[in-house]
């Protein structure tokens, strides 16, 4: 098993790797919009911080040999459903040609200026580590 926490990315704040490879099967940990030095990337701006989300899982998935276009589902966590439209539309950006399967849930998340979260489950086309 291979566990990640790749270079770029903040320090994680509890007890997790990032992300987690085990065979073709590749689980990340709740991304959110953090600079390397933890600080909140655009605290009033969910499109942008779903940008920044998106381009850290894009980051912890290459640290265990995996792609965005490698991903089947994807859990986003925001912080009020009125921001919703925005944030599927930066995710559309991303994902709309590949779309995965998701669930979207209203959550506190864990720093008051966080909009969005978003966690994933990838699979990879061959089984070697």
């Amino acid at each position: 098993m291979l566990r990640s926490n790749p270079e770029g990315l903040h320090k994680p704040i509890g007890c997790y790797s990032q992300v987690v490879r085990r065979g073709n099967l590749v689980a990340a940990s709740g991304m959110a919009s953090l600079d390397e030095a933890g600080n909140v990337v655009a605290p009033n701006d969910v499109a942008a911080q779903t940008r920044q989300t998106i381009a850290n899982l894009a980051a912890a998935l290459a640290g265990v040999g995996a792609t965005l276009e490698d991903v089947a589902k994807v859990t986003v966590y925001l912080a009020d459903f009125s921001h919703y439209p925005a944030m599927d539309a930066a995710y559309r950006e991303v994902f709309g040609n590949f779309a995965p399967a998701r669930a979207t849930l209203k959550v506190e998340l864990v720093y008051p200026e966080l909009l969005v979260e978003l966690e994933a489950w990838a699979i990879l086309p061959e089984a070697a580590e």
